[in-house]
């Protein structure tokens, strides 16, 4: 796995948003408001993950150096490959890959994680907040059927009640 690319995430979101501006010229005489609204939101999400995918291609994948120093006087050496961890955003699901430090018997160490304050579990702070906000509500099954149809996000109703918890 390779770092995320900072040149292709910012080439990608211009074409995204070119692509945008074209479909509402292209549409607009033809297609009702409700349509249009709801086709630029779908599209503007989409923008939204390249977005969240340049934000960790600036951030970096948490390389520290060679060696990594513990608190506890611990030295663990940097792994030669890249490990990759899910993100997913309200925006949706990608990879996010990140520098590792391991000493023999122990834990690997992924700086990353504490610099860009990564949650536990692969879903952003964002999406746990609005699961947990729409699961007061709705049961869910229902909570899960909500983000299914205004963002595209397939999360199992499951889920939801560990992030609740």
């Amino acid at each position: 796995m390779r770092a995320i690319a900072a040149e292709k995430c910012i080439t990608e979101g211009k074409l995204e948003l070119q692509r945008l501006f074209e479909y509402v010229d292209i549409n607009a005489k033809e297609f009702k408001a409700y349509e249009m609204e709801k086709d630029i939101f779908e599209k503007i999400l989409r923008i939204c993950l390249i977005a969240m995918q340049y934000y960790f291609s600036q951030k970096g994948t948490g390389d520290v150096g060679a060696e990594l120093k513990l608190d506890s006087g611990k030295i663990l050496e940097k792994e030669s490959q890249l490990r990759s961890r899910g993100y997913f955003s309200i925006f949706g699901k990608f990879e996010v890959p990140r520098s590792s430090y391991r000493l023999e018997g122990h834990w690997a160490v992924m700086p990353l994680d504490a610099q860009a304050d990564l949650p536990q579990r692969c879903y952003s702070y964002f999406l746990q907040e609005l699961m947990d906000f729409i699961s007061i509500r709705d049961s869910f099954d229902e909570a899960a059927l909500s983000l299914k149809k205004f963002f595209g996000l397939d999360i199992r109703s499951s889920r939801f009640e560990v992030i609740v918890e």
